[in-house]
C-alpha cells in the first residue's frame, strides 16, 4: 500500500485492487485542485468546499460521505460521527491489506469518545489535522493522535506554499510531539512493517 498527500486533508491511498482519495479540494484553496482516478472517494465533511470537490476526480468512484460500513474492492471502511453538534463531520477507519488507517479530517474535538475509539481501535496509521486552529490546534492534535497508540502518524492540514488559508506551520506540532520525523514523497507500507513500541512520524511532500 502507498499513501501520498495532495495537501489539506486530501490523501491518495493505493492498494493492489483499489485507489482511494480523501477530501478532494478545489482551486479556491490556492492549491492545484486534486485530480486523478479513484475507485472510492471518502469525504469527511460534505458541506465543506475544502473536502467535497468531485469535479476533477475521474472514473466512476463510489462516494462515501457519511456514517456507515462500506466494503469496496477489499477495503473495509467504517464512518462514525465526529462530533455531537450534528454538523455532519465524519471520522473514518479504513482497513486495507490488513492495515488499519484512522482518517481524521476537519474535526473539532480534542478527545475521542469511547464510541469513536472503539471504531478506530487497533489503528496502525493515523492521519490527523495539525495546523487548522478552527478545528484542532497542534497540542490537541498530538493528544488525539497519540490516544490511538498507532505505529505511524502522518500530519495534514498545515501551512504549505500556495495555500490561501491561515494554517499554522508544521513545526509547532513537531515540537509538541518531541520526536524526529522522516520526510517522504509517498509512504509505502506493509503490515509486517507495523512492529515495535515506538510511534513513527512521517511528513509527506504535497503532490502537484
Amino acid at each position: 500500500m502507498t499513501i501520498s498527500w495532495f495537501g489539506l486533508s486530501s490523501f491518495k491511498i493505493v492498494g493492489k485492487e483499489i485507489t482511494i482519495i480523501t477530501d478532494p479540494f478545489g482551486a479556491s484553496s490556492g492549491l492545484t485542485e486534486v485530480r486523478g482516478g479513484a475507485d472510492a472517494v471518502i469525504i469527511s465533511d460534505s458541506a465543506n468546499p475544502l473536502c467535497n470537490n468531485l469535479s476533477s476526480i475521474s472514473g466512476s468512484p463510489f462516494i462515501i460521505q457519511g456514517p456507515g460500513e462500506y466494503d469496496i474492492k477489499g477495503a473495509f471502511i467504517i464512518g462514525t460521527p465526529a462530533e455531537k453538534d450534528g454538523n455532519g463531520t465524519v471520522i473514518y477507519s479504513i482497513e486495507l491489506e490488513d492495515i488499519r488507517i484512522a482518517f481524521l479530517g476537519p474535526i473539532k474535538q480534542a478527545v475521542l469518545t469511547d464510541a469513536q475509539k472503539a471504531t478506530l481501535e487497533g489503528s496502525d496509521i493515523v492521519l490527523v489535522p495539525v495546523g487548522d486552529k478552527t478545528v484542532l490546534d497542534f497540542e490537541q492534535a498530538a493528544k488525539v493522535a497519540t490516544q490511538l497508540e498507532p505505529y505511524i502518524i502522518i500530519p495534514h492540514s498545515y501551512a504549505i506554499p500556495g495555500l490561501k488559508i491561515g494554517f499554522d506551520k508544521l513545526d509547532k506540532f513537531l515540537k509538541e510531539m518531541g520526536s524526529e520525523a522522516a520526510e517522504e514523497d509517498k509512504l509505502t507500507v506493509k503490515k509486517k512493517d507495523m512492529m515495535g513500541d515506538t510511534t513513527k512520524l512521517f511528513i509527506l511532500t504535497p503532490q502537484r
